[in-house]
């Protein structure tokens, strides 16, 4: 098998893009293209005849469904990599059709199945009048992480940390990686996200920009502590903070907000507006580290992880239901002064939200709007399941006529493959949020969050729960203000979907 080591090639991220003619005669072309990239990246066997076969399946539902018979059209296909992924996109300028419609034609409603089965993540873009895409993602091969955590010699047996030892602090760099899936192993077992225990999936997130990190090590010299920043793309502005992994030995030594605070050192040195954070509720450690260094809440996330994930010494047998995050906010630079839209429903706590984060924002409400509000031509959404964690992602690029046609569309399909939660991410620098908010509630959707500064300004982000209970009373909340919005939002929920 020959690889693809030229990280120049790799970085940009563009592997290879082709455009034919929407014909089945150019099938194997395409086919032997993805095949061809995919045995660099380690695909093989089973796994690569899965990949002609999904290619095939896109390729054929893309011709039967956006083209009359006697039409002529042409489809792009590309190959594109993330960090441990390979992405492979249909594109075309076609007949309109949404993800529902491709489900229930009898041509295609087998090969869209196919593809949801074989595919890691499966994505339906709708494009508006620049049409739509298609795009199936396939991890890239790992190494079983039982064989590899096994092969790893074991770790000295440690004592119990002492108050005053001697703690070494830094950037994460490659090198460490291996020392980091031990760590995960330590504190979670196999039940963590797979990043933490894949070298070199970390080595090339750090490399490519997407992930800094802080780490500890203790005075032994042992990797004991680790701090993720995550970048939504490379030379993003605002740093997404996650994968805190803290040795259990040394629980207790503030060894969160000690990270957090190297962490805030380095992002004002690299020119970050902020630090956004996602704090589990199982206990109040995390949130009370967050809330210390002045971080502030700016919603909660009720549903947000599935029930497996373990905490050793913490939660041994797993959690009773879906676990809630608390959303932080911490500005540690001065972020472009925006115009944004609040819904009439939401005004007071996005409003609240803005004052006590500090974000500088021009507020505009359906009072003081004196604009027409043009809801012409076709939406621009993307639809994202995340099978790892049961939940899907509708994000509205461009309000069009048919938006609600659209999200009522996907929620439906989402709840008929049982997905549990449902968020929804809409712009706040576009009036189409002000204006048409009220209508997703009435789906059902309510209130979760506002994230400033994501891809270019701000996000309101709603959530949806298909059939599963929430006991806000075992979500465990470590302030006052985190306690109001908590209880705002199921009050939200209450009401959500009952106009």
């Amino acid at each position: 098998m020959q690889k693809l080591t030229d990280k120049k090639i790799i970085s940009r991220g563009s592997l290879a893009s082709l455009t034919v003619p929407a014909n089945l005669t150019y099938l194997p072309i395409i086919q032997n293209l993805a095949t061809s990239i995919s045995d660099w990246f380690g695909f093989e066997g089973t796994e690569l005849q899965n990949i002609e076969l999904l290619v095939e399946e896109a390729f054929v539902s893309e011709i039967e469904n956006s083209f009359d018979p006697d039409e002529y059209g042409e489809i792009s296909f590309r190959v594109n990599y993330r960090p441990g992924k390979l992405l492979f996109s249909f594109e075309d300028k076609g007949l309109p059709v949404s993800e529902e419609l491709l489900e229930k034609s009898e041509s295609s409603s087998l090969g869209i199945l196919i593809i949801k089965h074989l595919a890691d993540e499966f994505h339906f873009v709708n494009l508006g009048k620049e049409g739509k895409r298609i795009e199936i993602v396939k991890n890239v091969p790992q190494a079983n992480l039982t064989e590899f955590l096994n092969s790893l010699p074991e770790p000295e047996e440690q004592p119990l940390a002492q108050p005053d030892e001697e703690l070494h602090f830094q950037m994460m760099e490659p090198k460490y990686a291996t020392d980091l899936a031990r760590l995960t192993y330590r504190v979670y077992g196999y039940t963590y996200l797979g990043l933490a225990y894949l070298p070199d999936k970390l080595i090339e997130q750090l490399e490519f920009g997407y992930l800094k990190a802080v780490i500890v090590f203790n005075s032994a010299g042992v990797l004991i502590g680790h701090l993720g920043l995550f970048f939504d793309s490379p030379g993003a502005m605002v740093a997404d903070s996650g994968m805190a992994i803290v040795d259990p030995r040394y629980r207790g030594h503030s060894l969160f907000k000690r990270m957090k605070e190297y962490a805030l050192e380095h992002g004002k040195k690299i020119g970050l507006y902020g630090i956004y954070s996602e704090s589990v509720t199982i206990h109040p450690y995390t949130q009370k580290g967050n809330i210390t260094l002045g971080a502030k809440e700016i919603g909660c996330l009720v549903a947000f992880a599935d029930s497996h994930i373990q905490f050793k010494k913490i939660n041994e047998d797993g959690l009773p239901q879906r676990q809630a995050v608390m959303l932080f906010y911490l500005k540690i630079g001065e972020e472009p002064e925006r115009t944004v839209y609040l819904p009439e429903i939401y005004t007071d706590i996005i409003s609240d939200i803005y004052q006590t984060s500090g974000i500088r924002r021009k507020i505009v409400t359906l009072k003081n709007y004196r604009n027409l509000f043009d809801l012409t031509g076709e939406s621009v959404i993307e639809t994202a399941f995340k099978p790892d964690f049961n939940f899907a992602v509708i994000r509205v690029s461009k309000f069009g006529e048919d938006i609600l046609t659209l999200i009522r569309q996907s929620v439906k399909e989402l709840c008929f493959k049982k997905t549990d939660t449902i968020f929804l991410e809409l712009p706040l620098s576009d009036p189409g949020t002000m204006m048409l908010t009220h209508k997703f509630r009435e789906f059902g959707f309510f209130f979760g969050g506002v994230i400033p500064e994501f891809r270019d300004g701000d996000i309101l982000k709603l959530q949806y729960l298909n059939n599963i209970y929430i006991n806000p009373e075992i979500i465990i909340v470590a302030s006052d203000r985190g306690r109001k919005i908590l209880s705002y939002i199921f009050e939200d929920k209450e009401k959500a979907g009952k106009q």
